[in-house]
């Protein structure tokens, strides 16, 4: 499925989905409800946008949220809907009783009706689809891949035959009047669906009413299958600067059309993804799921941190006897575990960038590494002369800074070279690159660079004591 409605752009660009607050007439309905005030409350929501309408009923609980849809017409409902989130669907769509949901689809986008049914039950969705005048549209949707091109397609089109003359092709569109997702384009297919070309609707106004749409129509430029990732489809949108994509099945017939919209959702979406995996939350975690839900998908993440978090530990237990001599060198350890995970955390993210992107491979690994090797070196000097330096003034004490000043250098190189690597080596062992690898590097770093430090401290130490 989809994750995202076919409309949510819209709220993407304008609503309160990224960056802004909601209104205040929002909290207004959610107060009057939580007021037990319904039909001030459904009446209030009523003279709402549709986003904030969508805002209202996502802060509400579910008894509440149950409570206020029995006084929704379904009119509103259809209205609203493109504008809750995927996680917003999934909580929202299963509360409204399945006439007053089936009604509200009638006549709604496609997408948008297959996003819906998934949202609920499979009973029920099979119970509004057999009900739904374009089931036809809709059900085939519901047959792909969640991140599949055809899983974010819209079906609606203008499509034509080549053989018709140019007022003929007016004449049918009147007379269909079809309710297009890219309505400036007709696709020309033959007598089997099988794509052949495109042609702008403006060209057609303005051809010869006699011309055949054959004559007019441009080759085929770049398609996308059914089954092709979304990633994918989005990475050939971007290369080409187009506006729409054609989506074939595997026998080349044309079944509906990705646009620049839904696919600028699919990259919000997924650098979201990469965003949380980085620190091992859950793609579709929000501030507003229940403690229960949060507490399950972190509580692993951070035992695992936890375990690593000893791992580092267990390296400055080692020198326990040097800390004991010189109790100083403790002030120096979060400076190392900071710069070592920020630097290495800065790698890390533009491998994982490159890599969505498609600009990974060996080829690009052999001119990054010994980049990231030498900015390394070089900030590792920098950086390890300034703290050296402090450390010398602060302490009063010159084989300190020596110490603190060279740990640094080794610990910046090794941040760069492991925020690197751990990206690689995941994606290699078939894992998410992005999937928790701060933990891993942070990991490293810091295990190093307090090895580094506290090491050379230790060889040190008659001259730092």
């Amino acid at each position: 499925m989809a994750k995202r409605t076919p409309s949510q752009h819209a709220r993407s660009s304008t609503g309160s989905a990224i960056g802004s607050e909601p209104s205040t007439a929002v909290w207004d309905v959610v107060a009057r409800v939580d007021a037990g005030e319904l039909a001030a409350a459904a009446a209030q929501l009523h003279n709402l946008h549709p986003a904030d309408q969508a805002d209202a009923l996502a802060a509400l609980d579910r008894d509440e949220r149950r409570r206020l849809l029995d006084r929704i017409d379904s009119h509103t409902l259809a209205e609203l809907l493109p504008f809750l989130t995927h996680e917003e669907l999934e909580h929202v769509a299963p509360d409204v009783a399945l006439p007053q949901l089936t009604a509200a689809l009638d006549g709604s986008p496609a997408q948008l009706g297959a996003d819906v049914l998934h949202a609920i039950p499979e009973g029920d969705a099979e119970l509004i689809l057999d009900r739904l005048p374009n089931a036809e549209l809709v059900g085939p949707l519901l047959a792909h891949d969640d991140d599949s091109a055809g899983g974010i397609m819209a079906p609606e089109l203008m499509v034509l035959g080549p053989h018709l003359a140019a007022d003929q092709a007016l004449s049918l569109l009147r007379a269909a009047a079809p309710a297009s997702t890219v309505r400036d384009t007709v696709f020309i297919v033959d007598t089997e669906g099988v794509l052949l070309g495109s042609v702008g609707l403006h060209t057609v106004v303005f051809a010869s009413p006699m011309t055949a749409l054959r004559d007019l129509m441009e080759p085929i430029g770049p398609t996308v299958t059914t089954d092709m990732d979304q990633e994918d489809a989005l990475k050939i949108l971007q290369r080409y600067g187009l506006h729409a994509l054609p989506v074939l099945d595997g026998d080349g017939r044309l079944v509906g059309v990705t646009t620049s919209d839904d696919l600028l959702d699919i990259a919000q979406q997924e650098a979201t993804e990469d965003m949380y995996r980085l620190v091992g939350l859950v793609d579709d975690e929000a501030l507003t799921a229940p403690i229960v839900t949060a507490l399950r998908r972190r509580l692993p993440w951070l035992l695992l941190n936890l375990a690593t978090a000893f791992a580092a530990a267990a390296v400055v237990a080692a020198f326990e006897d040097t800390l004991t001599r010189v109790a100083a060198l403790a002030i120096f350890l979060p400076i190392i575990a900071g710069q070592g995970g920020n630097a290495g955390m800065q790698v890390t993210t533009l491998a994982v960038r490159a890599m969505a992107l498609g600009e990974f491979d060996r080829h690009f690994t052999r001119l990054v590494l010994p980049r990231e090797m030498m900015i390394g070196i070089t900030s590792g000097i920098a950086f390890g002369l300034l703290v050296g330096v402090i450390g010398w003034v602060w302490q009063d004490n010159p084989w300190l800074g020596v110490a603190i000043g060279t740990a640094l250098l080794g610990t910046m190189v090794v941040a760069g070279l492991f925020g690197l690597l751990i990206p690689i080596v995941l994606r290699r062992l078939g894992a998410d690159p992005a999937l928790a690898a701060s933990i891993f590097v942070t990991t490293a770093t810091d295990m190093l660079g307090f090895l580094f430090f506290l090491g050379l401290a230790a060889l040190l130490i008659d001259r730092i004591a």
